[in-house]
Formats: C-alpha cells, sequence, structure tokens
C-alpha cells in the first residue's frame, strides 16, 4: 500500500514567485536561514514576510541587532512605498519591532540563556507565531570560535522550535558554496536554507533567489532572478 501524503500547513510567504518556488510556502514551525552577501536584500524579504502575513492577522516579531527601529522603519518604507499601513501593523503591535543588544550575548552561557529569554518575552507579548531575527552577523565576532557559535544558536533554534514558531534567520556571508555558511561550524540546526545572491548581466549586477533546502517540503531546485520593487520582491517565473 502506498505511503498517504501527509498535509503539512504552510506560511504563505506572499512574495510573488517565492511561493512557487516552495510549492505554496514555508512549512509551519520550520526555522529558515536567509544568507547571502550584504545588500541582496535578507532584510527586506524577511519583512515582507512577515508585512504580508500581518495584513491576514497573523502577529509577528521582528528582533534587530544590527540597527534601531527608527532606521529599520525608515529602510523598509523606503524600499516598499506602496505598504502604505505598516505603520498601523506596529502600533496595534500586530508587527512587534524589537532592538536587542548583542554585545552582552556571549559574556557567559547565564547571559547567553538571558539574551533568549528576552526574545521569547517579546514573542509572547502578542502571540506571535513568526520571528525574524536580523541578523547573526553582530554575534559571530562575540563567540569564541565558530563551534561555541555554532551551539549557541543551534540552542537558540531549539527553543524556537519548541515553542511553535516559525522563524526566519537572517546572516551575512561571502561563502561561495550554497551548503555552507561562513561562521557557522554547520546549518543542521535549519530546517530550510534561501541563499541570496547577485550575478552579472547586461552591465549591472541582478538578485538571485536559491531554495537550497526545505525539510518537509518539496522545493524548486534551480535558481531564480528576482528584483526588489516598490510594491515588493517579484522572483521571476
Amino acid at each position: 500500500m502506498a505511503a498517504e501524503n501527509k498535509i503539512v500547513n504552510r506560511m504563505n510567504t506572499g512574495i510573488v514567485g517565492l511561493d512557487e518556488m516552495l510549492y505554496g510556502g514555508i512549512p509551519e514551525g520550520n526555522q529558515i536561514l536567509i544568507a547571502g552577501d550584504a545588500g541582496t536584500g535578507k532584510t527586506l524579504m524577511s519583512f515582507e514576510m512577515l508585512y504580508r502575513n500581518a495584513n491576514i492577522n497573523i502577529p509577528s516579531t521582528f528582533v534587530t541587532l544590527e540597527e534601531g527601529r527608527k532606521s529599520l522603519l525608515e529602510n523598509v518604507k523606503g524600499a516598499f512605498s506602496y505598504f502604505d499601513n505598516i505603520d498601523d501593523l506596529v502600533e496595534n503591535n500586530t508587527i512587534s519591532i524589537s532592538e536587542q543588544t548583542a554585545m552582552s550575548a556571549f559574556r557567559s552561557k547565564e547571559s547567553w540563556q538571558t539574551f533568549i529569554v528576552g526574545i521569547n518575552r517579546v514573542l509572547k507579548e502578542n502571540n506571535s507565531k513568526i520571528l525574524v531575527v536580523d541578523s547573526l552577523a553582530p554575534l559571530r565576532p562575540l563567540a569564541e570560535d565558530d563551534r561555541t557559535f555554532t551551539r549557541a544558536i543551534n540552542q537558540m533554534i531549539e527553543n524556537f522550535r519548541n515553542l511553535g514558531i516559525t522563524s526566519i534567520i537572517n546572516m551575512e556571508t561571502s561563502s561561495m558554496n550554497l551548503t555552507e555558511v561562513s561562521g557557522l561550524y554547520g546549518t543542521f540546526m535549519f530546517d530550510g536554507i534561501i541563499r541570496l545572491g547577485t550575478f552579472y548581466m547586461e552591465g549591472s549586477f541582478q538578485y538571485l533567489v536559491t531554495v537550497v533546502k526545505m525539510r518537509r517540503s518539496n522545493h524548486k531546485n534551480s535558481s531564480m532572478p528576482f528584483e526588489i520593487t516598490p510594491k515588493g520582491l517579484n522572483v521571476f517565473r
């Protein structure tokens, strides 16, 4: 007897073309890494996922470790000028934006636990279903080595998994290997990896997205170009 297909609930990203690459979206409860060079759209892609879901009343949290709340909102609204209700979603706490301090995170095991508990507290304030952490880059220089950093990130990811959160974790990396992320000893803790990059065509750099892996789901293996428009990201099909 053929095995029955297991129904997987999915979180639609709302990004044109990306949900098609993911055959309907990210499985709920998956822990996703968005990795890529600086300026490839990691922050914008992850914020748009929250925004699209907030518009159907799914609460979320955006934790920023790199820039302040004001700067983040200015950059997002500058890129996505058609997203005219961002302030309303933030004001009513459907999208919660939290600035977390990374400097003291690796002073001791206790301080790392305090860092994680701080994020958990924010998640509970609006019963978030989706979390973005932007990004891991400021944390890596504070860790003793890649192994220490990897163990800490694994602990954080397992915490989110136990909470039933769908998390999107951003990390800047210059590694050209799709299955490796510089700064991490391994990426086993992530259920999915989405790689962003650029390629040179017709005299200019173009954006490129690749779904490297996605547990509990099939996905398209090809890399696809995308553009950042005032109406959001558009992945070409």
